[in-house]
């Protein structure tokens, strides 16, 4: 059966078998979910700052058009950190068995969509530019495809 352990750290996982895990508490599967959301929220609020770039990657998209895998990066000491599990847990989009969030609709550019709401959650008060204000956070971060 499925758990949720909670190591000193702060990280917090699922597993299959959390009796396994000694040196963590084992959480229940809601206070688990919770807490994985809050330190996939924190390791991205740490780790994206205004400005940076979120580069994402077209992995699949169903054959009805309506849902598609990405996956999502940001260049760091000139590598590629990958993104994708802390958005997936901090933004409750689905992990994909193969790799890649599920992120379902269509009709628009979805790898700014994401983007643009992990932004905004990241900066929820807006952000200054050199120019002026912006009142809205959801342009803190870049986004492009590779």
């Amino acid at each position: 059966m499925n758990g949720f352990v909670e190591l000193e750290s702060g990280l917090v996982f699922e597993t299959s078998h959390p009796e396994w895990h000694t040196g963590g508490k084992i959480l229940s599967n809601e206070e688990g979910k919770r807490k994985r959301k809050e330190y996939a929220f924190n390791q991205l609020k740490e780790t994206l700052k205004q400005g940076d770039t979120v580069f994402s990657v077209l992995r699949h998209v169903s054959s009805s058009g309506m849902s598609r895998r990405m996956d999502f990066y940001i260049v760091e000491d000139k590598k590629l950190r990958y993104l994708t599990g802390w958005i997936a847990h901090a933004m409750g989009y689905k992990l994909h068995k193969d790799g890649g969030v599920v992120i379902k609709g269509c009709g628009m550019d979805m790898g700014f969509h994401v983007v643009y709401c992990l932004s905004r959650r990241l900066f929820p008060e807006g952000f200054k530019n050199e120019i002026n204000e912006i009142r809205d956070g959801g342009y803190a971060l870049r986004h492009e495809w590779i």
